[in-house]
Parts: structure tokens; C-alpha cells; sequence
């Protein structure tokens, strides 16, 4: 009798379990991975040795962004650009170039953030100047550049480092922040 009880919720286990196996989809079955979840998103298309250059209404140049690889993801207005190179002609005579090892360009919000090893080198009426620090913002519409890392200006009539910098190009103004030090060699 008590082999006939064990026996039969044996076999009420067993056909649950088929049920329940039968039933159930095959995803549940599979492992998670959580390396899926540390993956960089992929781009849906990319570009190599790209060069793009915008032009003024009198059709004079304003500036160029080149890289060696842009990639371009679905449904965002950021494309990725790596190591970018970024001329802004202006005026002929003080060209700025802004280099960094990688960077973000919202064409829609005209913005360029640089990040990793930005270099910037200015060229103005006393000489050539220039900027390091970690991330730089590019304002393209207001030819204003912003950082809130630490930077190092250095030119022919000294040198200034802080945390914190706004350079409006347009004005020729540069404002820094906080723990400025600056050291000036009038020539």
C-alpha cells in the first residue's frame, strides 16, 4: 500500500515535470549571459578616413573635422568620432586645430565633446598657444570651447593652468575657473 502511494506521487511528480517542460519556451532554458550586458553598443554603420567640412552662407570655409573611423548608431543624433581632428579656419590668420583620442559630435545641437588627450593649438597675433587637458566641449554655432577638468595653456608670453575653462574665440576672451595659476614673460 505504501509502494502504491510513492509510486503514484512519483508519477504525479514525473507528469508535472513533463507539463512543465512541455510548456515552458526555450528561452528559459538558455543561460544568461552577463557579458551581453558589459558589451559597448555596436554601430549600425560606420565611416573610415572621413574628412567633412562646413561652409559659411558666403561659402568660405568654417571649419573641417577629419578621422580615421565614424560610427553611427540608430535613433541617436551623436555620431562617435575617433581620434578627430578639428580645423576651425575663421578668419585665415588665427586658425585654431583640436585634436583628441576620441570625441562625440551632435550636429543637431552643434556641439563637439573631445575627450582623452585633448590638444588644442591657437594661433593668435603674438604667437601660437597651447591647450591640454582631459575633455573639451566645442560650441560650433558661438565658437565657444568649455572644459571643467584641470588644462595648461602655454604660449610665447607665459603659461596658466586651472580647473575650469570657457575660451570664447569669437570675443577672444578666456576665462578660467578655479585654482588659477598663471605665470606672464611680457617680451
Amino acid at each position: 500500500m505504501i509502494q502504491q502511494a510513492l509510486l503514484a506521487v512519483f508519477l504525479a511528480f514525473m507528469i508535472g515535470g513533463f507539463v512543465l517542460i512541455w510548456d515552458s519556451p526555450p528561452e528559459a532554458f538558455l543561460r544568461q549571459s552577463n557579458s551581453q550586458m558589459n558589451e559597448k553598443p555596436q554601430a549600425d554603420s560606420y565611416m573610415t578616413t572621413v574628412t567633412s567640412r562646413r561652409f559659411s552662407e558666403q561659402g568660405s570655409e568654417q571649419f573641417s573635422l577629419s578621422s580615421p573611423r565614424i560610427e553611427f548608431f540608430q535613433g541617436e543624433s551623436t555620431v562617435k568620432v575617433q581620434q578627430p581632428r578639428f580645423l576651425l579656419q575663421g578668419d585665415a590668420t588665427h586658425p585654431i586645430a583640436l585634436t583628441a583620442d576620441s570625441g562625440l559630435l551632435d550636429s543637431a545641437r552643434g556641439r563637439l565633446d573631445l575627450q582623452d588627450d585633448v590638444l588644442g593649438k591657437m594661433t593668435t597675433a603674438e604667437g601660437v598657444a597651447t591647450l591640454t587637458t582631459e575633455r573639451l566641449t566645442y560650441l560650433v554655432n558661438s565658437s565657444v570651447a568649455t572644459t571643467d577638468q584641470p588644462f595648461k595653456l602655454l604660449s610665447e608670453q607665459g603659461k596658466a593652468s586651472g580647473t575650469g575653462l570657457k575660451i570664447d574665440l569669437v570675443n577672444e576672451t578666456f576665462a578660467i575657473q578655479s585654482k588659477v595659476r598663471v605665470t606672464h614673460d611680457p617680451r
